[in-house]
Order: structure tokens, then sequence, then C-alpha cells
């Protein structure tokens, strides 16, 4: 029977869905309402299949910050509950092999209580913490990450070096080598080491004490870099251990090392590009992984790889397909994976069926509507992910894995369905047209929720950044295309060369072509969708874009004046700067060409591409955000691109962040951010409303 709480949210929705409230009535969001959404993330399914964990997260407006909670649900049907109770806030929740307890995180360290919650117990009380617990399968450890000094061989000592530096008056940075700093934070001598401890609390110990490495390696890393053998008495995990040259090489590799510790053993040696985020077979007899086959190169493909767990031969299982392995979940009965892949402008999961040999089959789609993420499967075959769209934030659903496919697919929360009834957010509608060389592009436009037919309203174009990357059939906490719309703008949101998910050949056509076939599929595709759309006024335009997309707003203020209005979101504005500060040198190294030094590289790339160049063309009114912890692209290139603005009269405002990095994330920041974006395009394309 459905709980109170559910049943009086589904007699809102079929109030809201009622003929007083059609289409037409709904109103465009504002920000405290889009704040209010609640983002449902992390789906945990029990082993037998009975019981689901999920975490749902909002932004609290007046506390700056978005707290997660957690509930536990049977997928039978039935009230969800808080997990493990009311009062307390955890993340990270993982069930046991057995289906007995959860291990977890709450107040930064590792905790495990029954499944009903009860008789919670602290595992540790590390200086630097806990995080990504992961489960033996024989349930006897559990291995998770936490930061450590490399020169401590005890926690006394972590504590000790975290006191006095906290005590000292001095906050100074010394280093003698490069990725001093990495995204956001710079590096203050700790290392993410891997770790084991008994489900009691017993034997905890470090696994690669002294390693001078991360694992898994940061910034963005999770438990999905390490796991067990299925009998439980190894890990294998991902590290990056290339000493002096970490700041311009991509070799990361997997390393196997026992439970007890010992000497880790470098696995994937041979290859130099990426090796990353091993799975192990239920069976035991392979490890599966993805690889990049380019050093350098961030944004080769992802390989679908195998590794024969008794020869030690690698191999890889899909050569012939033109996608990556983003993620992937190996199915229980070990005849197959579940493998994320982006395609044309969604992520999907695939099946992929192995025969007694190893041997795989072509990818079968399984998963495609709309964007799926984050799967877990249980023993029985029950599947459950996070599907979302740009029209309404990620919810569970649920599926069972046979031999068709994935059948009788479901929706299983309902966190957002009467908050979100009341507005009009209209889907995307994708488009194609022929960009630069003739190739096919793939874009996306979107209605604003005022659009009447016969009226026309003024067109925002959107740019991704990356450059490999793509927009995404998608609902986001950061670019949203809904807080876009809302103030009555149409979007045009188009995934040119460089784009991922449309095969590597695209992908790879952006690199050393940063100003050419991008521009001129951005120009097409805008040209394209302007005649597909009449409702959409081409003497009212603006263009937004963030990193890559920041740099192309920057190259567009020097190329040309058809837009009313531009807002440059930390885009890089000399390129020559841009490398000497950035911290990961791969990155430009590949993209440029090599450093700038390089002749060939300054003339062909450095001299050819970089907005500051063209600043003497700079005419269009330009918003310039940026936040000042952004190390990727350092904030003096926004300062520079507004500084050249304003020395010659252009009209510009810039917007600086000192607590804030590549990305804007903190609730209030977020609030500002899209009210100084509105009033700007508002100034310029006569919409005054400010969500």
């Amino acid at each position: 029977m459905l709980s109170h709480r559910r049943l009086f949210a589904a007699l809102v929705v079929l109030a809201l869905a009622a003929p007083g409230l059609d289409a037409q009535s709904r109103r465009p969001i504002t920000f405290e309402e889009f704040a209010a959404t609640r983002i449902v993330s992390d789906p945990q399914l029990s082993p037998d299949g009975a019981w689901i964990l999920y975490t749902v997260r909002s932004a609290d407006l007046s506390a700056n910050r978005r707290p997660a909670r957690t509930f536990l649900a049977p997928v039978a049907g039935g009230a969800a509950r808080a997990w493990p109770d009311e009062k307390t806030s955890i993340s990270e929740p993982r069930w046991s092999p057995d289906g007995t307890a959860i291990a977890y995180i709450s107040g930064g360290q590792l905790w495990i209580a029954s499944v009903q919650g009860g008789a919670p117990k602290q595992l540790t009380t590390l200086t630097g913490g806990a995080s990504g617990p992961v489960w033996a399968p024989t349930g006897d450890r559990i291995a998770f990450v936490s930061a450590v000094y490399p020169e401590c061989r005890d926690d006394a000592c972590n504590a000790a070096k975290d006191k006095a530096k906290s005590e000292s008056k001095v906050k100074a940075h010394v280093a003698d080598d490069l990725l001093f700093r990495h995204w956001n934070a710079y590096d203050e001598g700790t290392r993410s080491h891997l770790f084991v401890v008994k489900p009691d609390g017993g034997d905890l110990r470090d696994l690669i004490p002294g390693a001078r490495y991360d694992v898994p390696p940061g910034p963005f890393g999770g438990s999905e870099g390490y796991t067990f053998s299925v009998d439980g008495r190894q890990l294998a995990f991902t590290a990056k251990d290339d000493g002096v040259a970490n700041a311009w090489t991509t070799d990361i590799n997997l390393y196997g090392i026992g439970v007890d510790g010992g000497t880790p053993r470098l696995a994937t040696g041979a290859n130099k590009g990426a090796d990353q985020n091993p799975v192990a077979s239920p069976d035991g007899k392979w490890g599966f992984y993805a690889s990049q086959q380019r050093a350098g190169f961030e944004a080769d493909r992802w390989r679908l790889m195998a590794m024969d767990v008794a020869s030690g031969a690698f191999r890889e299982l899909l050569p012939t397909w033109d996608r990556n392995a983003d993620a992937i979940v190996a199915a229980p009965d070990g005849k197959s994976l579940l493998v994320m892949a982006g395609d044309q402008g969604r992520d999907k999961y695939f099946r992929v069926t192995l025969d007694a040999q190893g041997n795989a089959s072509a990818p079968q789609p399984v998963i495609t509507e709309h964007n799926n993420t984050q799967l877990s499967i249980a023993k029985n075959g029950t599947v459950a992910w996070i599907r979302e769209s740009a029209s309404a934030p990620g919810e569970v659903w649920l599926g069972t894995l046979d031999a068709n496919g994935v059948s009788n697919q479901r929706r299983f929360t309902h966190e957002n369905q009467a908050h979100l009834a009341q507005f009009a957010l209209n889907p995307l509608e994708d488009f194609w047209f022929t960009g630069a060389n003739g190739v096919k592009i793939h874009g996306f436009t979107l209605k604003p929720p005022q659009y009447e037919a016969g009226k026309k309203f003024p067109v925002l174009l959107l740019i991704h950044g990356g450059p490999q990357g793509a927009w995404l059939d998608a609902w986001s906490t950061r670019w949203n295309y809904q807080m876009f719309a809302t103030a009555g703008y149409g979007l045009v949101i188009i995934n040119p060369t460089g784009s991922t998910g449309y095969g590597q050949k695209l992908t790879d056509g952006v690199s050393q072509d940063w100003g050419g076939k991008v521009y001129v599929d951005l120009m097409k595709g805008l040209d394209a969708a302007l005649k597909a759309n009449p409702w959409m006024d081409s003497t009212r335009m603006a263009a937004a874009g963030g990193s890559y997309g920041g740099y192309m707003v920057n190259w567009i203020a020097g190329h040309t004046n058809r837009f009313k209005a531009l807002v440059s979101h930390a885009g890089p504005f000399n390129l020559e700067h841009m490398y000497s500060a950035t911290e990961e040198l791969w990155f430009p190294e590949w993209e440029y060409g090599g450093p700038f030094w390089n002749p060939t590289a300054m003339a062909t790339q450095y001299r050819k591409w970089s907005p500051h160049l063209f600043a003497k063309n700079f005419k269009t009114p330009t918003l310039v955000i940026h936040g000042e912890l952004d190390y990727r692209v350092p904030y003096t290139e926004g300062i520079s691109m507004f500084t050249s603005l304003r020395r010659q009269g252009v009209d510009a405002r810039i917007l600086l962040y000192p607590d804030e990095g590549h990305w804007i994330l903190k609730p209030q920041n977020s609030q500002l951010w899209y009210r100084e974006f509105h009033g700007w395009l508002g100034k310029y394309l006569n919409r005054g409303l400010v969500p």
C-alpha cells in the first residue's frame, strides 16, 4: 500500500495534471524552486534484490549547502524510511555480500550497522577520514581510502602533522615539482591510500604505506577505482605513479596487492595510456577494465578490456565498437556485462554477452531512453539505475535483466513529481545538420516556457566545455537548460566537432584546431536551428559557454558581431599564459601540439587560435565569470578578458568568486550566478525577468 506521504503526493500530481492546469497554465521555474528539486542518486540494491538504498539531496539556501539523506525501501513497494534513522546523515551505503549489514560513511568515518539501522559501530577514527567502502565478496573485509602523510607510519603521526599545520601562522606553499596544485586545491602533502578493515573493526591496515601516489588518482576518482578478487584475498586498484612526470603524462595503471599488504604488482605497465576501474567476473576468471591506448590524450576512446586472471593476458573485447566504456558492471550470472556509454547526446547501457572463452558479442542497447547512470544489479537480475532528462531530475528506475535485455523498466521513486508539475519544463528536441567538412552534427533545441505559436523569442546558443564532452539530455544542478530558458529564451544546444558519443573521429577533430571546425559547426548549427524554428528571433541572440565553451565565447567575441550579448565562464583567453599556469600539462601539450616554446606549436597553435590575439575586434557586451580557486583555467584568464573589453570601451561585467573553483557549487553562489546571467541577457535581449 502507498504510504500517506506517497498517497498525498500522488493526489497532488493528479490535481496539478487536471484540465485546470494544462501546459498553458504552468509557469516558468524560479531559482528558489529549481534549488528545491530533490537530486536522487546512488541506488544500491540488496544482494537478493528485495531492498534498495538511495540518496536524496537538495539545496538548503539559508545554510548554503546541499545536505543529503539516505532512504531504504522495499523493491516490491511500500514506504521508504530514512536510514539508519531520521537524524543521521550518511553517504555511500554498501550492502554486505550476505545482505545482513550495511557499511557507510558518517562524519567522515567508516561505520557499519544492521539492515534495520540498529547496532551502529564506528570502524575508523582516522585523521584523514574514510570514504569509498567496498566489501570483499567473502564478507570478511571492507576496503576504503583515507588521506595520510606518506612519511608517517601511524595515525598519531598524521594527527601531529595536521595539528602543526593548523596551528602554524605561516600558510605558504613550497613545491619542487609540478602538479603542486590540482583542480581547486594545493598539494598539502597527503595522499589517498587504500585501506582494509574487518567488519568488527579489527586488522585495520594501510595496504600501500609510504606510497607517494593516490588511490584512486584525483581529483574525481571514487570506489570504482578498486575491487576485490572473488576469493577476497586480492585487490586490484587504480593509481598513477609517474613521479616528476605526473603533470604531463596520462599513464594511469592497474595494480594488484594482497589483503595482507606487500609490494603492489604493476599489471598494465606495457600500455602508456590510462588504465582504470577494474571489475572482477563472478567466476573469478576474468578482470575487466577501461583503457586508453594513446599516451598523453585524456579523451582517447575508453576501450573495454579483459584480463585472463590465470595467464595475465590482456585483450580488447570490442575493438570495432566506436564508443567509450564509461562504466562497467558484471552481471551476477557471469555471462554478461552492462556497459555505460555516451551515445548521441545520452548516456545509455549496453549488454555485452560473454562466452566460456571470454569472447564478447556485439553490444546490445538495453537502457536507452533519456539519460541513464549509476547502475546497480542484484543476484536475481533486478537492476536499478538513475534516469533523468532535460525536463526532469533523476529518479530511481528498476528493471529485470533477462534474455531480451532489461525488461519491465519502471520508475521507482517520485521525489520531484508533485513539485515539478506546476512548472512549464519543455523537453529537448533533436536535430541534425551538416557541419564543417560535410560532417553530420547533432544538436538540441528547447522551447521557452512562455512559448506560443506565432510569437518570436530571443535565442541563447549554449557551448559545452571539454572540448571533448557533450551536452546530454540530462538535468544539471549547474548549467541547467530550464534555468536558462525560464526568462523566455529559446535554446540552441549543439554537440560540435570534439564532442563525445558520436565516434572517436569526431572527438579527435578538435585537437590542434580549437577555433576551426567547432566554430563552423556552431555557426552552421545556429543557422539550421533558426531556419527550422521560425519562432526564434535571429535579431536577439546571445551565446554562453564554460571552460572550453568559455574559450569559444572569447573566440566568438573576436570573430563575429551576430550576438547581442555573450557570457564567458572560466574560459581560456591567452593560450601561452594558459599553458604555463594550468596544472595538467598533458592537456595543452596534446591540444596545442606541445609547449609554447616548441616553434611548430607556437606558429600553428598558440599564435593562431588564441582569443587574445583578436581582442582588437571585440565589440559585443560580455559578462565574464570565474572562480579564484580555479587551477584548471586560472582566474587571471577571466580578468584578462574583462580588461581587454573594458580598456576598449566595450560594455562588460565581471563576476569573481574567491571561494569557488572551475565550477560554481555553493547554492547562494549559484543563485547569484543565475541572477547576474539573466540580468545581463535581459539588458540586451529585452527580457527583464530575473528568476
